[in-house]
Formats: C-alpha cells, structure tokens, sequence
C-alpha cells in the first residue's frame, strides 16, 4: 500500500520534529505493526505479505541496532545490541520456520520494550520541558 503525499509529508514532520527517544518509540510501534502484520499473515497463509513484513521487522531492527551509542550507553547499549541480536535471530527462525506461538512471544516482548521506551521517552520530555 502506498502512502499519499500528505500522509508521507505528515510522516516524515513527525520524524524530524521527534527527539531521539521518541524516534526509538516510532521504531519501536513500527516494529511491533509489523510483527502483528506478520502473525495475521501468516495466519492466512499470505507467504508474501508475511516475508515483507518479516523483513521489515528486521530492518527496523538493525536500525535500532545501529542506533546505539555504545561510548554514552555502556553497559545498556552491549545488554540492547544482545537483545536486538536476538530479535534478528528470532525473526530469522520464525521465517523459516513458520511458528506462529514463538511470533506471538516475540511481539509480546517487543510491546513491553515498546512501553518502557514510550514511558522513558515521556519522562524525558518531562525533564527538559521548561516552566512556564
């Protein structure tokens, strides 16, 4: 499906407007849209649809991979590069092997990660926020 030009317009001002918390948290919800895209195409047997949206997956995956800045992470950003290893390891099997429970485990942990970042993202925002 192919986005009108005002809804990519629209898309692209939120990028560019976001701070790089909340562009975790985009990635994060588009992340987690096509894990679910995945799980209801593959209930359909929809083997197309289902490879795009596991490669989309993982492309967003090795962004927030590459994202990371391990000399200010330390110690967070190795434990998240390990994790989003595991991810890439996960989504690679469950497009080989088609298992629709080990999906839905790795979507749950993707949207708990999704609630952490968007609850850290809001308390960023909290904490540079100027009074009025």
């Amino acid at each position: 499906m192919r986005q009108t030009n005002g809804a990519a317009a629209y898309h692209e001002a939120k990028v560019m407007g976001s701070s790089r918390e909340q562009l975790v948290v985009l990635l994060y919800e588009h992340l987690l849209a096509n894990l679910r895209r995945a799980a209801i195409q593959l209930h359909k047997k929809d083997v197309e649809g289902r490879v795009r949206s596991l490669e989309r997956a993982s492309d967003i995956v090795f962004e927030l991979l590459s994202a990371l800045d391990h000399d200010a992470g330390g110690e967070l950003a190795s434990r998240l590069a390990a994790l989003y290893a595991y991810f890439i390891g996960e989504i690679s099997a469950i497009g080989r092997t088609q298992d629709g429970d080990r999906l839905d485990r790795l979507t749950s942990l993707v949207a708990m990660l999704h609630k952490s970042w968007s609850q850290a993202a809001t308390a960023a925002r909290g904490a540079t926020e100027v009074p009025a």
